[in-house]
């Protein structure tokens, strides 16, 4: 993983007075190393890894050619911590011929056998200056004059990076950059040098991206509500002069998206959009397109701001039209906080994108009897393998934030009394967090969305399931009664299977299952249920809340055991041997026994919200709601 923070220095003068400065915010600097950079930049012939959100850097020294895979991120306040895949090689070969190992994997699965070309170059002098604490070693102070050619002159600008090396952490990167932002001249700069040259070169290139004839369309398309929408968003921006991160905000896409659209539009034109169904004489030219996209601008302005929160499902579509909308709406959720779980500084970013994929897969659920199967089994798979990365590293934040709570209410005597517990933790989400960000980088992800985006924005019979041999209600008005009596007869089923502390765990859980489909169902249709179905939906969310707090402490409570046995971060399921040694936590086990305690009253308090479901007057509700259909 690479971190440094980067800087635009306003001139010469400033890069000279950090090239003569002996120390910076307490650290000591050497003299630096001069040296001269030539950079090429691969890519295939269409752009894949500008796509896949990655450049190829290529660049000549003393040992060979040393090859670099980079993530292309945006950083904040000008760090920028990024995946970075490393090889040396003899001469100029093709990936084939490459060492071994994880770098020519990964340009092999984005390349696909495409050959590898130059399309953009970039020269730089770089001072390169070991910054030290004492004896130990903890950053790289580069100091860049830059140059790239664009539109047949060359752009030059002025850059510092502070990368952090050997024994460098958080903290010192923290003194440093907060040392350099003080200092005359420096400007922190979140993009790359890659990025920074991509954008001068397709500025130099002269033009607009659209052609005056093309424009209308995208910004008829421009007007709807689905994904073709945000592309069209997407490209009108570009289009103004916006950068793709500028862009990525005004579309609600991340900035990968952006890159991988604007490759596709190279490629394929207005056909990014797809195909619409050619009119009575076979006619698909551009004024067709265009009389179809306005037809879906004008529907799109129908819906009131309130709807643009839900899919906007109404009583007359079809089931298949309902799942398309509630698929799409909740895709582009997840899409949209795709970047903010990347970047990491926010757990409700993953979050968010978290409870997307489930509420995506209840809704394959609930609309599984109108959906071709075979179809969706791919974007089920996918989903399910998004879900448990992302929950793999949002049971860890939850974990952390409760233990918080805990804690803070503790006398400061005792505030240090997981430590222990709290540093196994981390350690184990930081593991859990590569793993995720390696997930959302590689191949299965990117083709589980782009298959997704396929399914959804073409035409419905793609999607519909074979028709049976008996007449069947299709319109949402005539399935959703059952559709819900169904989803509550399901809650229901635990009447008198729920006692107190001698009912097995597993079972409440089996019921927060159940509550969680109930919701999801209602909240789904709540444009055709009307508004007597919000006070149902917090009934529900508040019987689903104390079923889950009852479970994060069942979850709690089998984490601090295995920490108290093996002193080490553990989960169920596996085979190890008893402890070898004694250990002591006893911060843990008042923990322990906290939670368990917690998870008692739970379960005998189980019996005051269970009413407010099983009783009559929630049944009641649910009726008059259904009979307003």
């Amino acid at each position: 993983m690479e971190v440094e923070a980067k800087y635009t220095v306003a001139d010469a003068a400033a890069l000279a007075r950090l090239a003569k400065s002996p120390a910076l915010a307490g650290y000591d600097i050497d003299a630096g190393e001069r040296r001269r950079d030539r950079d090429t930049f691969l890519d295939t012939g269409d752009r894949r890894f500008l796509a896949a959100g990655y450049y190829l850097r290529r660049r000549e020294t003393g040992g060979g050619v040393r090859l670099t895979l980079k993530q292309l991120v945006t950083g904040d306040a000008g760090v920028l911590r990024r995946q970075e895949l490393e090889a040396l090689v003899a001469a100029d070969v093709p990936p084939a011929e490459w060492p071994d190992g994880e770098l020519r994997a990964r340009v092999e699965g984005i390349a696909h056998g495409a050959p590898l070309e130059p399309f953009l170059f970039l020269e730089q002098e770089r001072l390169a200056r070991r910054v030290v604490d004492g004896a130990r070693e903890v950053a790289e102070l580069s100091l860049d004059d830059v140059t790239v050619a664009a539109g047949g002159r060359a752009r030059r600008w002025f850059e510092v990076e502070l990368e952090l090396r050997g024994e460098g952490d958080d903290d010192d990167l923290q003194r440093l950059a907060a040392a350099l932002r003080a200092e005359p001249g420096l400007t922190p700069e979140s993009r790359a040098k890659f990025t920074r040259a991509l954008e001068i070169v397709e500025a130099g290139a002269g033009g607009s991206l659209l052609p005056p004839a093309e424009r209308p369309v995208h910004e008829a398309y421009s007007g709807g509500q689905d994904a073709r929408a945000r592309r069209a968003a997407a490209l009108l921006a570009l289009d103004e002069g916006l950068k793709q991160s500028e862009a990525a905000a005004r579309a609600g896409l991340s900035t990968r998206r952006v890159r991988y659209w604007l490759t596709r539009y190279r490629a394929d034109g207005i056909g990014i959009y797809g195909t619409p169904e050619p009119s009575a004489g076979g006619d698909l030219s551009t004024e067709s397109l265009v009389a179809e996209a306005l037809e879906m601008r004008a529907e799109a302005v129908e819906g009131t701001d309130d709807k643009k929160k839900r899919p906007g499902i109404l009583p007359a579509d079809t089931m298949v039209e309902a799942a398309v909308k509630t698929l799409r709406f909740h895709l582009a959720r997840m899409l949209e906080h795709e970047g903010g779980t990347r970047q990491g500084e926010d757990s409700e970013e993953l979050h968010v994108m978290r409870v997307s994929t489930r509420r995506m897969r209840m809704a394959l659920r609930v609309f599984d009897e109108y959906l071709d199967r075979q179809a969706m089994r791919p974007v089920l798979k996918g989903l399910r393998r998004t879900g448990r990365t992302l929950g793999a590293v949002r049971d860890l934040d939850v974990f952390q934030e409760k233990t918080q709570r805990y804690l803070d209410t503790l006398p400061p005597e005792r505030a240090g009394d997981l430590d222990g517990l709290l540093s196994a933790c981390r350690t184990e989400r930081e593991r859990q967090r590569e793993h995720l960000v390696d997930y959302l980088d590689g191949g299965r992800y990117r083709a589980f969305v782009e298959l997704f985006e396929e399914l959804l924005d073409g035409p419905f019979e793609r999607l519909s399931a074979r028709p049976p041999a008996d007449p069947r209600p299709q319109r949402v008005a005539q399935v959703l009664p059952g559709v819900l009596y169904k989803d509550m007869a399901e809650v229901w089923a635990f009447e008198g299977q729920l006692g107190g502390l001698e009912t097995p765990l597993p079972r409440f859980h089996a019921l927060r299952k159940g509550c969680k489909g109930l919701r999801y169902t209602l909240e789904f249709f709540e444009d055709v249920l009307g508004p007597g179905a919000r006070p149902l939906i917090k009934k529900v969310r508040g019987l689903q809340d104390h079923l889950g707090d009852l479970q994060d402490a069942v979850v709690t409570s089998g984490v601090l055991r295995d920490y108290l046995t093996w002193g080490t971060w553990r989960h169920g399921g596996h085979d190890l041997p008893g402890p070898v040694e004694v250990i002591v936590a006893p911060g843990a086990a008042r923990y322990l026994a906290a939670r368990q305690e917690e998870m008692e009253q739970l379960v005998l308090t189980f019996r005051d919200v269970w009413p407010t479901i099983a009783g009559s007057g929630f049944s009641r509700e649910l009726a008059t709601v259904i009979a307003e259909i």
